[in-house]
C-alpha cells in the first residue's frame, strides 16, 4: 500500500512538471555575432567586388528603359508566379517597369540543357553576346551551371542622353580634308564636363537573358529560381562571383548560402538604382558599399 501511494505520488509530480513546463514558453538561443563596423564594411567591400557590378573605373550598369519581362519554357501558371515575384522585386528596388504592351528585354527561360542553348544563340544570334569575352564567355557557353546569364550593354553621355554613332567635331581636323580621325559607327557622346569625378559615358542595360536549366538546377524551390534570376537581371553580375555574407548569389553554395533575397541583397540593388550613373566607378563602389554597412543592426550578413 505504501509502495502504491508512493509510485502515485512520484506519478503525480512527473505530471505536475510536465504540465509546468509546458505552461513556460519555450526558449530560443540565437547563436550569432554582431559584426563591428570594420568587419561590416570589410565584408561588404568583399561583397561588391565579387559582384564583379563595378571594375576598376568602368561604372556601373543598369536598366534606365522599362523592363518588359517574359517568362518562358514553363506553363501559364507557373510563368505568372514567377513574372508576380520578379515584378514585386523590381518595384521594390526602384527599377524602371515598361508598359503592358511592350517589346521583351528581360528574358527568364526554363530549359532542359543550359549549356546547348547557349551554344544555340550563340551560333544563331552572336551579336547578342559580344559584350561577355574571355574566361566569362568560355563559362557561359561551356560552364555546368544551373543558371547562366548575359547582358547587352549599352552607352548613354555623362548627361544622360543617348550615345550617337556620329563622330563629334572635336574629334576633326586630323583625317583627309579635316574629316574626322574616328571611323564611323564609333559611339561618341556630348559630355566634355572638366570634372574629375564625372564619367563622359554611363553605361545602361537594354536586354539581359537568364537560362534557368531545370535539370542541374533541380532541388531549388521556384521561389528561390525567381529571386536568382531578379537578382542577375537587375544588375550586371559577374558569373561564378559567390560572395562572404549571406546572398540570393549564393543559392548554389553550401556557405553563405540562402534561397530568397537577402537584406544585403535588397539594399545593394535598392542603392544601385539610386546611385548617379555619371560618376565613376571607385565612387560607385563607394556608394554601394555605405549602403550596406549604413544599418544600424548589422548582423552576420543577415
Amino acid at each position: 500500500m505504501i509502495v502504491r501511494l508512493i509510485l502515485l505520488l512520484s506519478l503525480g509530480l512527473s505530471i505536475c512538471c510536465r504540465l509546468a513546463n509546458a505552461a513556460e514558453p519555450d526558449t530560443i538561443v540565437v547563436n550569432g555575432q554582431r559584426l563591428t563596423k570594420e568587419e561590416a564594411r570589410a565584408r561588404a567591400t568583399d561583397f561588391v567586388r565579387r559582384l564583379g557590378v563595378v571594375q576598376g573605373d568602368r561604372p556601373a550598369a543598369r536598366w534606365s528603359s522599362g523592363i518588359c519581362l517574359k517568362i518562358k519554357g514553363v506553363s501559364a501558371d507557373i510563368a505568372d508566379i514567377v513574372a508576380a515575384r520578379m515584378t514585386s522585386t523590381v518595384q521594390r528596388v526602384g527599377a524602371p517597369i515598361a508598359a503592358r504592351k511592350c517589346e521583351t528585354n528581360l528574358l527568364v527561360a526554363f530549359v532542359s540543357d543550359g549549356q546547348e542553348l547557349a551554344a544555340l544563340v550563340n551560333e544563331r544570334q552572336p551579336g547578342s553576346m559580344t559584350d561577355i569575352q574571355g574566361p566569362e564567355r568560355r563559362e557561359l557557353l561551356e560552364g555546368d551551371a544551373p543558371i547562366r546569364w548575359w547582358y547587352t550593354i549599352a552607352y548613354g553621355s555623362g548627361d544622360g542622353d543617348a550615345l550617337s554613332s556620329t563622330p563629334s567635331p572635336i574629334t576633326g581636323g586630323n583625317g583627309e580634308a579635316g574629316a574626322s580621325i574616328l571611323p564611323d559607327g564609333v559611339p561618341t557622346g556630348g559630355s566634355y564636363a572638366p570634372s574629375l569625378i564625372r564619367s563622359q559615358a554611363i553605361r545602361l542595360i537594354s536586354a539581359a537573358t537568364v537560362i534557368i536549366d531545370v535539370n542541374r538546377a533541380e532541388g531549388i524551390t521556384l521561389n528561390a529560381a525567381a529571386d536568382y534570376a531578379a537578382f542577375v537581371g537587375l544588375a550586371e553580375i559577374r558569373r561564378n562571383s559567390p560572395s562572404s555574407v549571406r546572398s540570393i548569389i549564393n543559392l548554389f553554395q553550401a556557405e553563405y548560402g540562402s534561397d530568397s533575397l537577402t537584406d544585403w541583397d535588397f539594399r545593394f540593388l535598392t542603392e544601385l538604382y539610386s546611385l548617379p550613373l555619371n560618376r565613376l566607378g571607385r565612387l560607385q563602389r563607394g556608394y554601394l558599399v555605405k549602403a550596406l554597412v549604413d544599418d544600424d543592426d548589422i548582423g552576420e550578413g543577415e
